[in-house]
């Protein structure tokens, strides 16, 4: 019996093993297809007259977030004559290079003139995005200086011979030459883009291939293992890093990149644990094992609260959870005098279908009931003052108005008030919250003629659509 127990015991342990490694390969492959490779077309061949070639920077890109920017895994820069692909580690390396003097002089590109300088300048903002401050020469040595901060200059040093032919191209981060009074050109460059130019699939997979070809780069995925999440929750989270080796042997150096990644049913989501709980793929997650229905279920989702985005010990003493209606009511913190927390709604099976963090006030509640297609809704957008809306006042006379509503309802809706006089726009009433009741005094000097109209709107957030109004009053006005 102690033999089999151990046997049973060892084959889930495989099994257990066999799935994890199953589950970290699918990872690995969802990670590597989100790498992305841009290729920026720089220098066109035919939209410049410096050099016979086209510049295009490749760029291999991982983002850590489903919503923010990116990393930069490798940058590399190609050469392009004929149907040849040439690359260069850096910028620098490139306008260094003999094929990219050969590429200038294939062009049949000469510095003699300031207009050469201009048209060299030009080229060079394509490549490093400076604007440029100018250049000066002394004999057959050309300085286009690219910045200068504090006496600490950046320039190329381009090297011509008699005839004006580029010899040789050098980049210096510090050069110790004192400048001239006035530069030649600063800031002047030639609009060198164009439209028409692109890059053929060709060559987009040519050096899509030779940067992953030449990355040396590795994922590494650990999964996160919280008893009280497993015990709601399909959904899988696994702590991940992109390890990047850059380098020679024996001089390489190791950049590392971490992030998370929520995975639930071979739906992939790269994003924080803080977002994770007010994600579709969270809600989708408890859908499938969890019901919410007693204080016994409420206290395992607190628990995985707890785990995930626990209540600071300044606010310890607020935690609780209650449930009103079919709402559940987890109080985590207090933020001035309002109490915030996660509202989780549960449809009559007493499954979750709406989780949300908000204040919890009425104005929540309402706003969460509204999601419901047959809820009731009722803003109560009644005139008061005047108490018809066909009104006689006398010439110069005031006419004061007031109208009711439901300040939760409206505040929940985020609505707003619109005024028109005669047809035309001539106020508005709104705000994060405003209050009932909304009061307007219509001056007598404005009601000069014998009839106007004076028309409010009740509307939707962001909308100005009057005839979709979620309430209208118009009075119309007589002058005696």
């Amino acid at each position: 019996m102690k033999t089999l127990l151990i046997a049973i015991s060892l084959l889930i342990s495989i099994v257990s093993f066999s799935q994890n490694n199953t589950e970290q390969t699918k990872i690995k492959d969802y990670l590597e297809s989100t790498i992305l490779n841009k290729n920026t077309l720089l220098i066109s061949s035919t939209s410049q007259n410096v050099m016979a070639a086209d510049i295009i920077e490749s760029q291999l890109n991982f983002s850590t977030n489903h919503h923010d920017g990116y990393d930069i895994l490798r940058t590399e820069y190609f050469i392009k004559t004929r149907d040849q692909l040439m690359p260069f580690r850096d910028r620098i390396d490139l306008l260094a290079s003999n094929e990219f003097i050969e590429c200038i002089k294939a062009k049949k590109f000469k510095l003699n003139t300031e207009e050469d300088g201009v048209a060299f300048q030009s080229v060079l903002k394509l490549l490093d995005f400076e604007r440029g401050l100018g250049f000066f020469t002394e004999d057959n040595t050309w300085y286009f200086i690219r910045d200068n901060f504090f006496d600490d200059i950046k320039a190329y040093v381009v090297t011509t011979d008699n005839r004006g032919q580029i010899l040789s191209i050098v980049y210096e981060d510090e050069l110790k030459k004192t400048l001239p009074e006035t530069l030649l050109k600063a800031d002047e460059n030639i609009d060198y883009t164009n439209s028409e130019a692109s890059i053929s699939t060709k060559d987009s997979d040519f050096m899509r291939n030779y940067l992953f070809e030449n990355t040396n780069y590795e994922f590494e995925v650990s999964p996160l293992d919280f008893h009280s999440l497993n015990k709601i929750s399909t959904i899988s989270l696994n702590k991940c890093n992109l390890k990047i080796t850059e380098g020679e042997a024996g001089n390489s150096w190791t950049n590392n990149i971490p992030f998370m990644l929520i995975s639930n049913n071979n739906e992939y989501i790269k994003s924080t644990i803080d977002g994770l709980l007010e994600m579709p793929i969270f809600l989708n997650s408890l859908q499938e094992k969890y019901t919410l229905k007693t204080e016994d279920d409420a206290l395992l989702f607190q628990n995985v609260l707890d785990d995930l985005s626990p209540v600071s010990q300044f606010d310890i003493e607020l935690k609780t959870f209650y449930k009103k209606d079919n709402m559940w009511f987890f109080v985590r913190e207090k933020r001035f005098d309002d109490l915030n927390g996660y509202i989780l709604i549960v449809d009559d099976k007493n499954k979750v279908s709406y989780i949300e963090y908000a204040i919890i006030s009425e104005e929540s509640i309402l706003r969460l009931k509204m999601k419901d297609p047959n809820y009731k809704v009722d803003y109560k957008f009644k005139l008061e003052q005047p108490t018809t809306t066909k009104v006689k006042v006398k010439q110069g006379e005031d006419l004061y108005v007031e109208i009711s509503f439901d300040a939760n309802m409206v505040n929940a809706a985020g609505a707003w008030i619109l005024t028109q006089r005669d047809g035309e726009d001539a106020g508005m009433y709104a705000g994060t919250s405003i209050d009932s009741p909304f009061t307007k005094r219509i001056p007598g000097a404005a009601l000069e003629n014998q009839f106007h109209t004076y028309e409010y709107f009740l509307l939707k957030n962001g909308s100005e659509d009057t005839k979709n109004a979620l309430g209208k009053i118009k009075i119309e006005i007589e002058v005696e």
